[in-house]
């Protein structure tokens, strides 16, 4: 079936068994108490900040948190200009304020930039009802958020103009070429068009997924394309309830492969199919959930004996193995493997179409 102005997809079973988990681990997550479910955002937005910028070949060593990046900047900018700076209060209100003396900023500001703009888009929750209504004016919004200092005013928001590659950042080869600077305002409006019609009637993982790739696929603007699309994304997920309180991070399963998510991206664009694609993405928003319900205590806990014995003897199987060793249906063999995921026991194995998994030796405990 279509997915949106230039891609198909399956709903291949593997696909359709996400949709059902995310919507169960979703609805465990916002059931937890309110009080804990906002600690556990709190202790998990920078690391999905960091991650996001890490897919994006970003250097994060000099941040540690949000608080230093502020300080780098503001340092930064009252080195630069510290007499006008200091006389003035107001002008050292925030971070934001001393921008205007930044000029050609160190490698360290740039990452602190950077950090607070992925930050600051993460709490874009004013984006949330238009992201698939007004798709344009709310990328708009989050490019700006994002590039805030990074790029110049005129900039942020507006459509590039000059041809973009997306490369290999080890050994430089391109992985794919994005959208033609020409193509950009004709294929920015199909994907708004198709986000406000076929978008807001599609599941919202399947339409999260389809704009996260579209947006990596057109890189409308002239940076930080990889995060507004992760970003864009995510909002569409709270849009749709599936990402209660900011807690599904996909950003941290993607980031631990980064080359291979934009190989993936690569195989997509070449497919012309956006199923596995989807699998994938959808494989991320499913770990980040269930690690977030499991560490809110609100995962099941009794395990499938006959799963522990199996996973105990083997290190890496596939579902047909499982099945053949414990004498297991197809439909029961995904119920035990499912709750060995909830309990942190076994992984599945990136890009294996759910078919393939990995015992977790030193199993996360809620």
């Amino acid at each position: 079936m279509n997915a949106g102005p230039t891609q198909r997809f399956q709903r291949s079973t593997h696909l359709v068994a996400l949709i059902a988990e995310v919507e169960r681990l979703a609805t465990l997550v916002a059931a937890a108490p309110a009080d804990r479910r906002e600690e556990l955002r709190s202790d998990r937005q920078l690391p999905a900040a960091r991650a996001s910028l890490v897919l994006d070949g970003a250097r994060m060593e000099t941040i540690t948190d949000a608080a230093t990046a502020e300080a780098t900047v503001l340092g930064s900018a009252l080195d630069v200009d510290a007499g006008g700076l200091a006389t003035s209060t107001a002008s050292r209100a925030t971070w934001l304020d001393t921008l205007r003396v930044l000029d050609d900023p160190e490698d360290r500001v740039v990452g602190a930039l950077e950090l607070l703009g992925v930050l600051a888009a993460d709490d874009s929750d004013d984006v949330v009802d238009t992201i698939l209504t007004d798709t344009a004016a709310a990328l708009a919004t989050l490019h700006r958020r994002l590039t805030r200092g990074l790029v110049a005013a005129d900039r942020a928001g507006a459509l590039r103009e000059l041809d973009q590659a997306v490369h290999d950042g080890a050994t430089g080869r391109i992985l794919y070429l994005t959208a033609a600077p020409d193509t950009l305002a004709r294929e920015l409006g199909l994907l708004t068009v198709w986000t406000a019609s076929a978008g807001v009637r599609e599941h919202g993982l399947i339409a999260s997924g389809v704009l996260h790739l579209e947006l990596l696929r057109l890189h409308p603007f002239d940076a930080a394309n990889g995060r507004l699309a992760r970003a864009a994304a995510r909002a569409v997920l709270r849009a749709r309830g599936l990402d209660p309180d900011h807690l599904a991070v996909p950003e941290l399963a993607l980031a631990a492969d980064p080359l291979d998510y934009h190989e993936e991206v690569a195989r997509t664009l070449r497919r012309r199919d956006l199923t596995m694609w989807l699998e994938r993405w959808s494989e991320a928003v499913a770990d980040g959930l269930r690690d977030a319900a499991r560490t809110l205590g609100v995962l099941p806990t009794t395990p499938p004996a006959r799963g522990l014995e199996f996973v105990a003897a083997n290190e890496q199987f596939t579902i047909a193995d499982y099945r053949a060793e414990v004498a297991a249906e197809p439909e029961e063999a995904r119920a035990e493997l499912t709750a060995l995921l909830d309990l942190g026991r076994v992984a599945r194995v990136p890009g294996s179409r759910g078919l393939r998994f990995t015992r977790c030796d030193d199993p996360v405990e809620a």
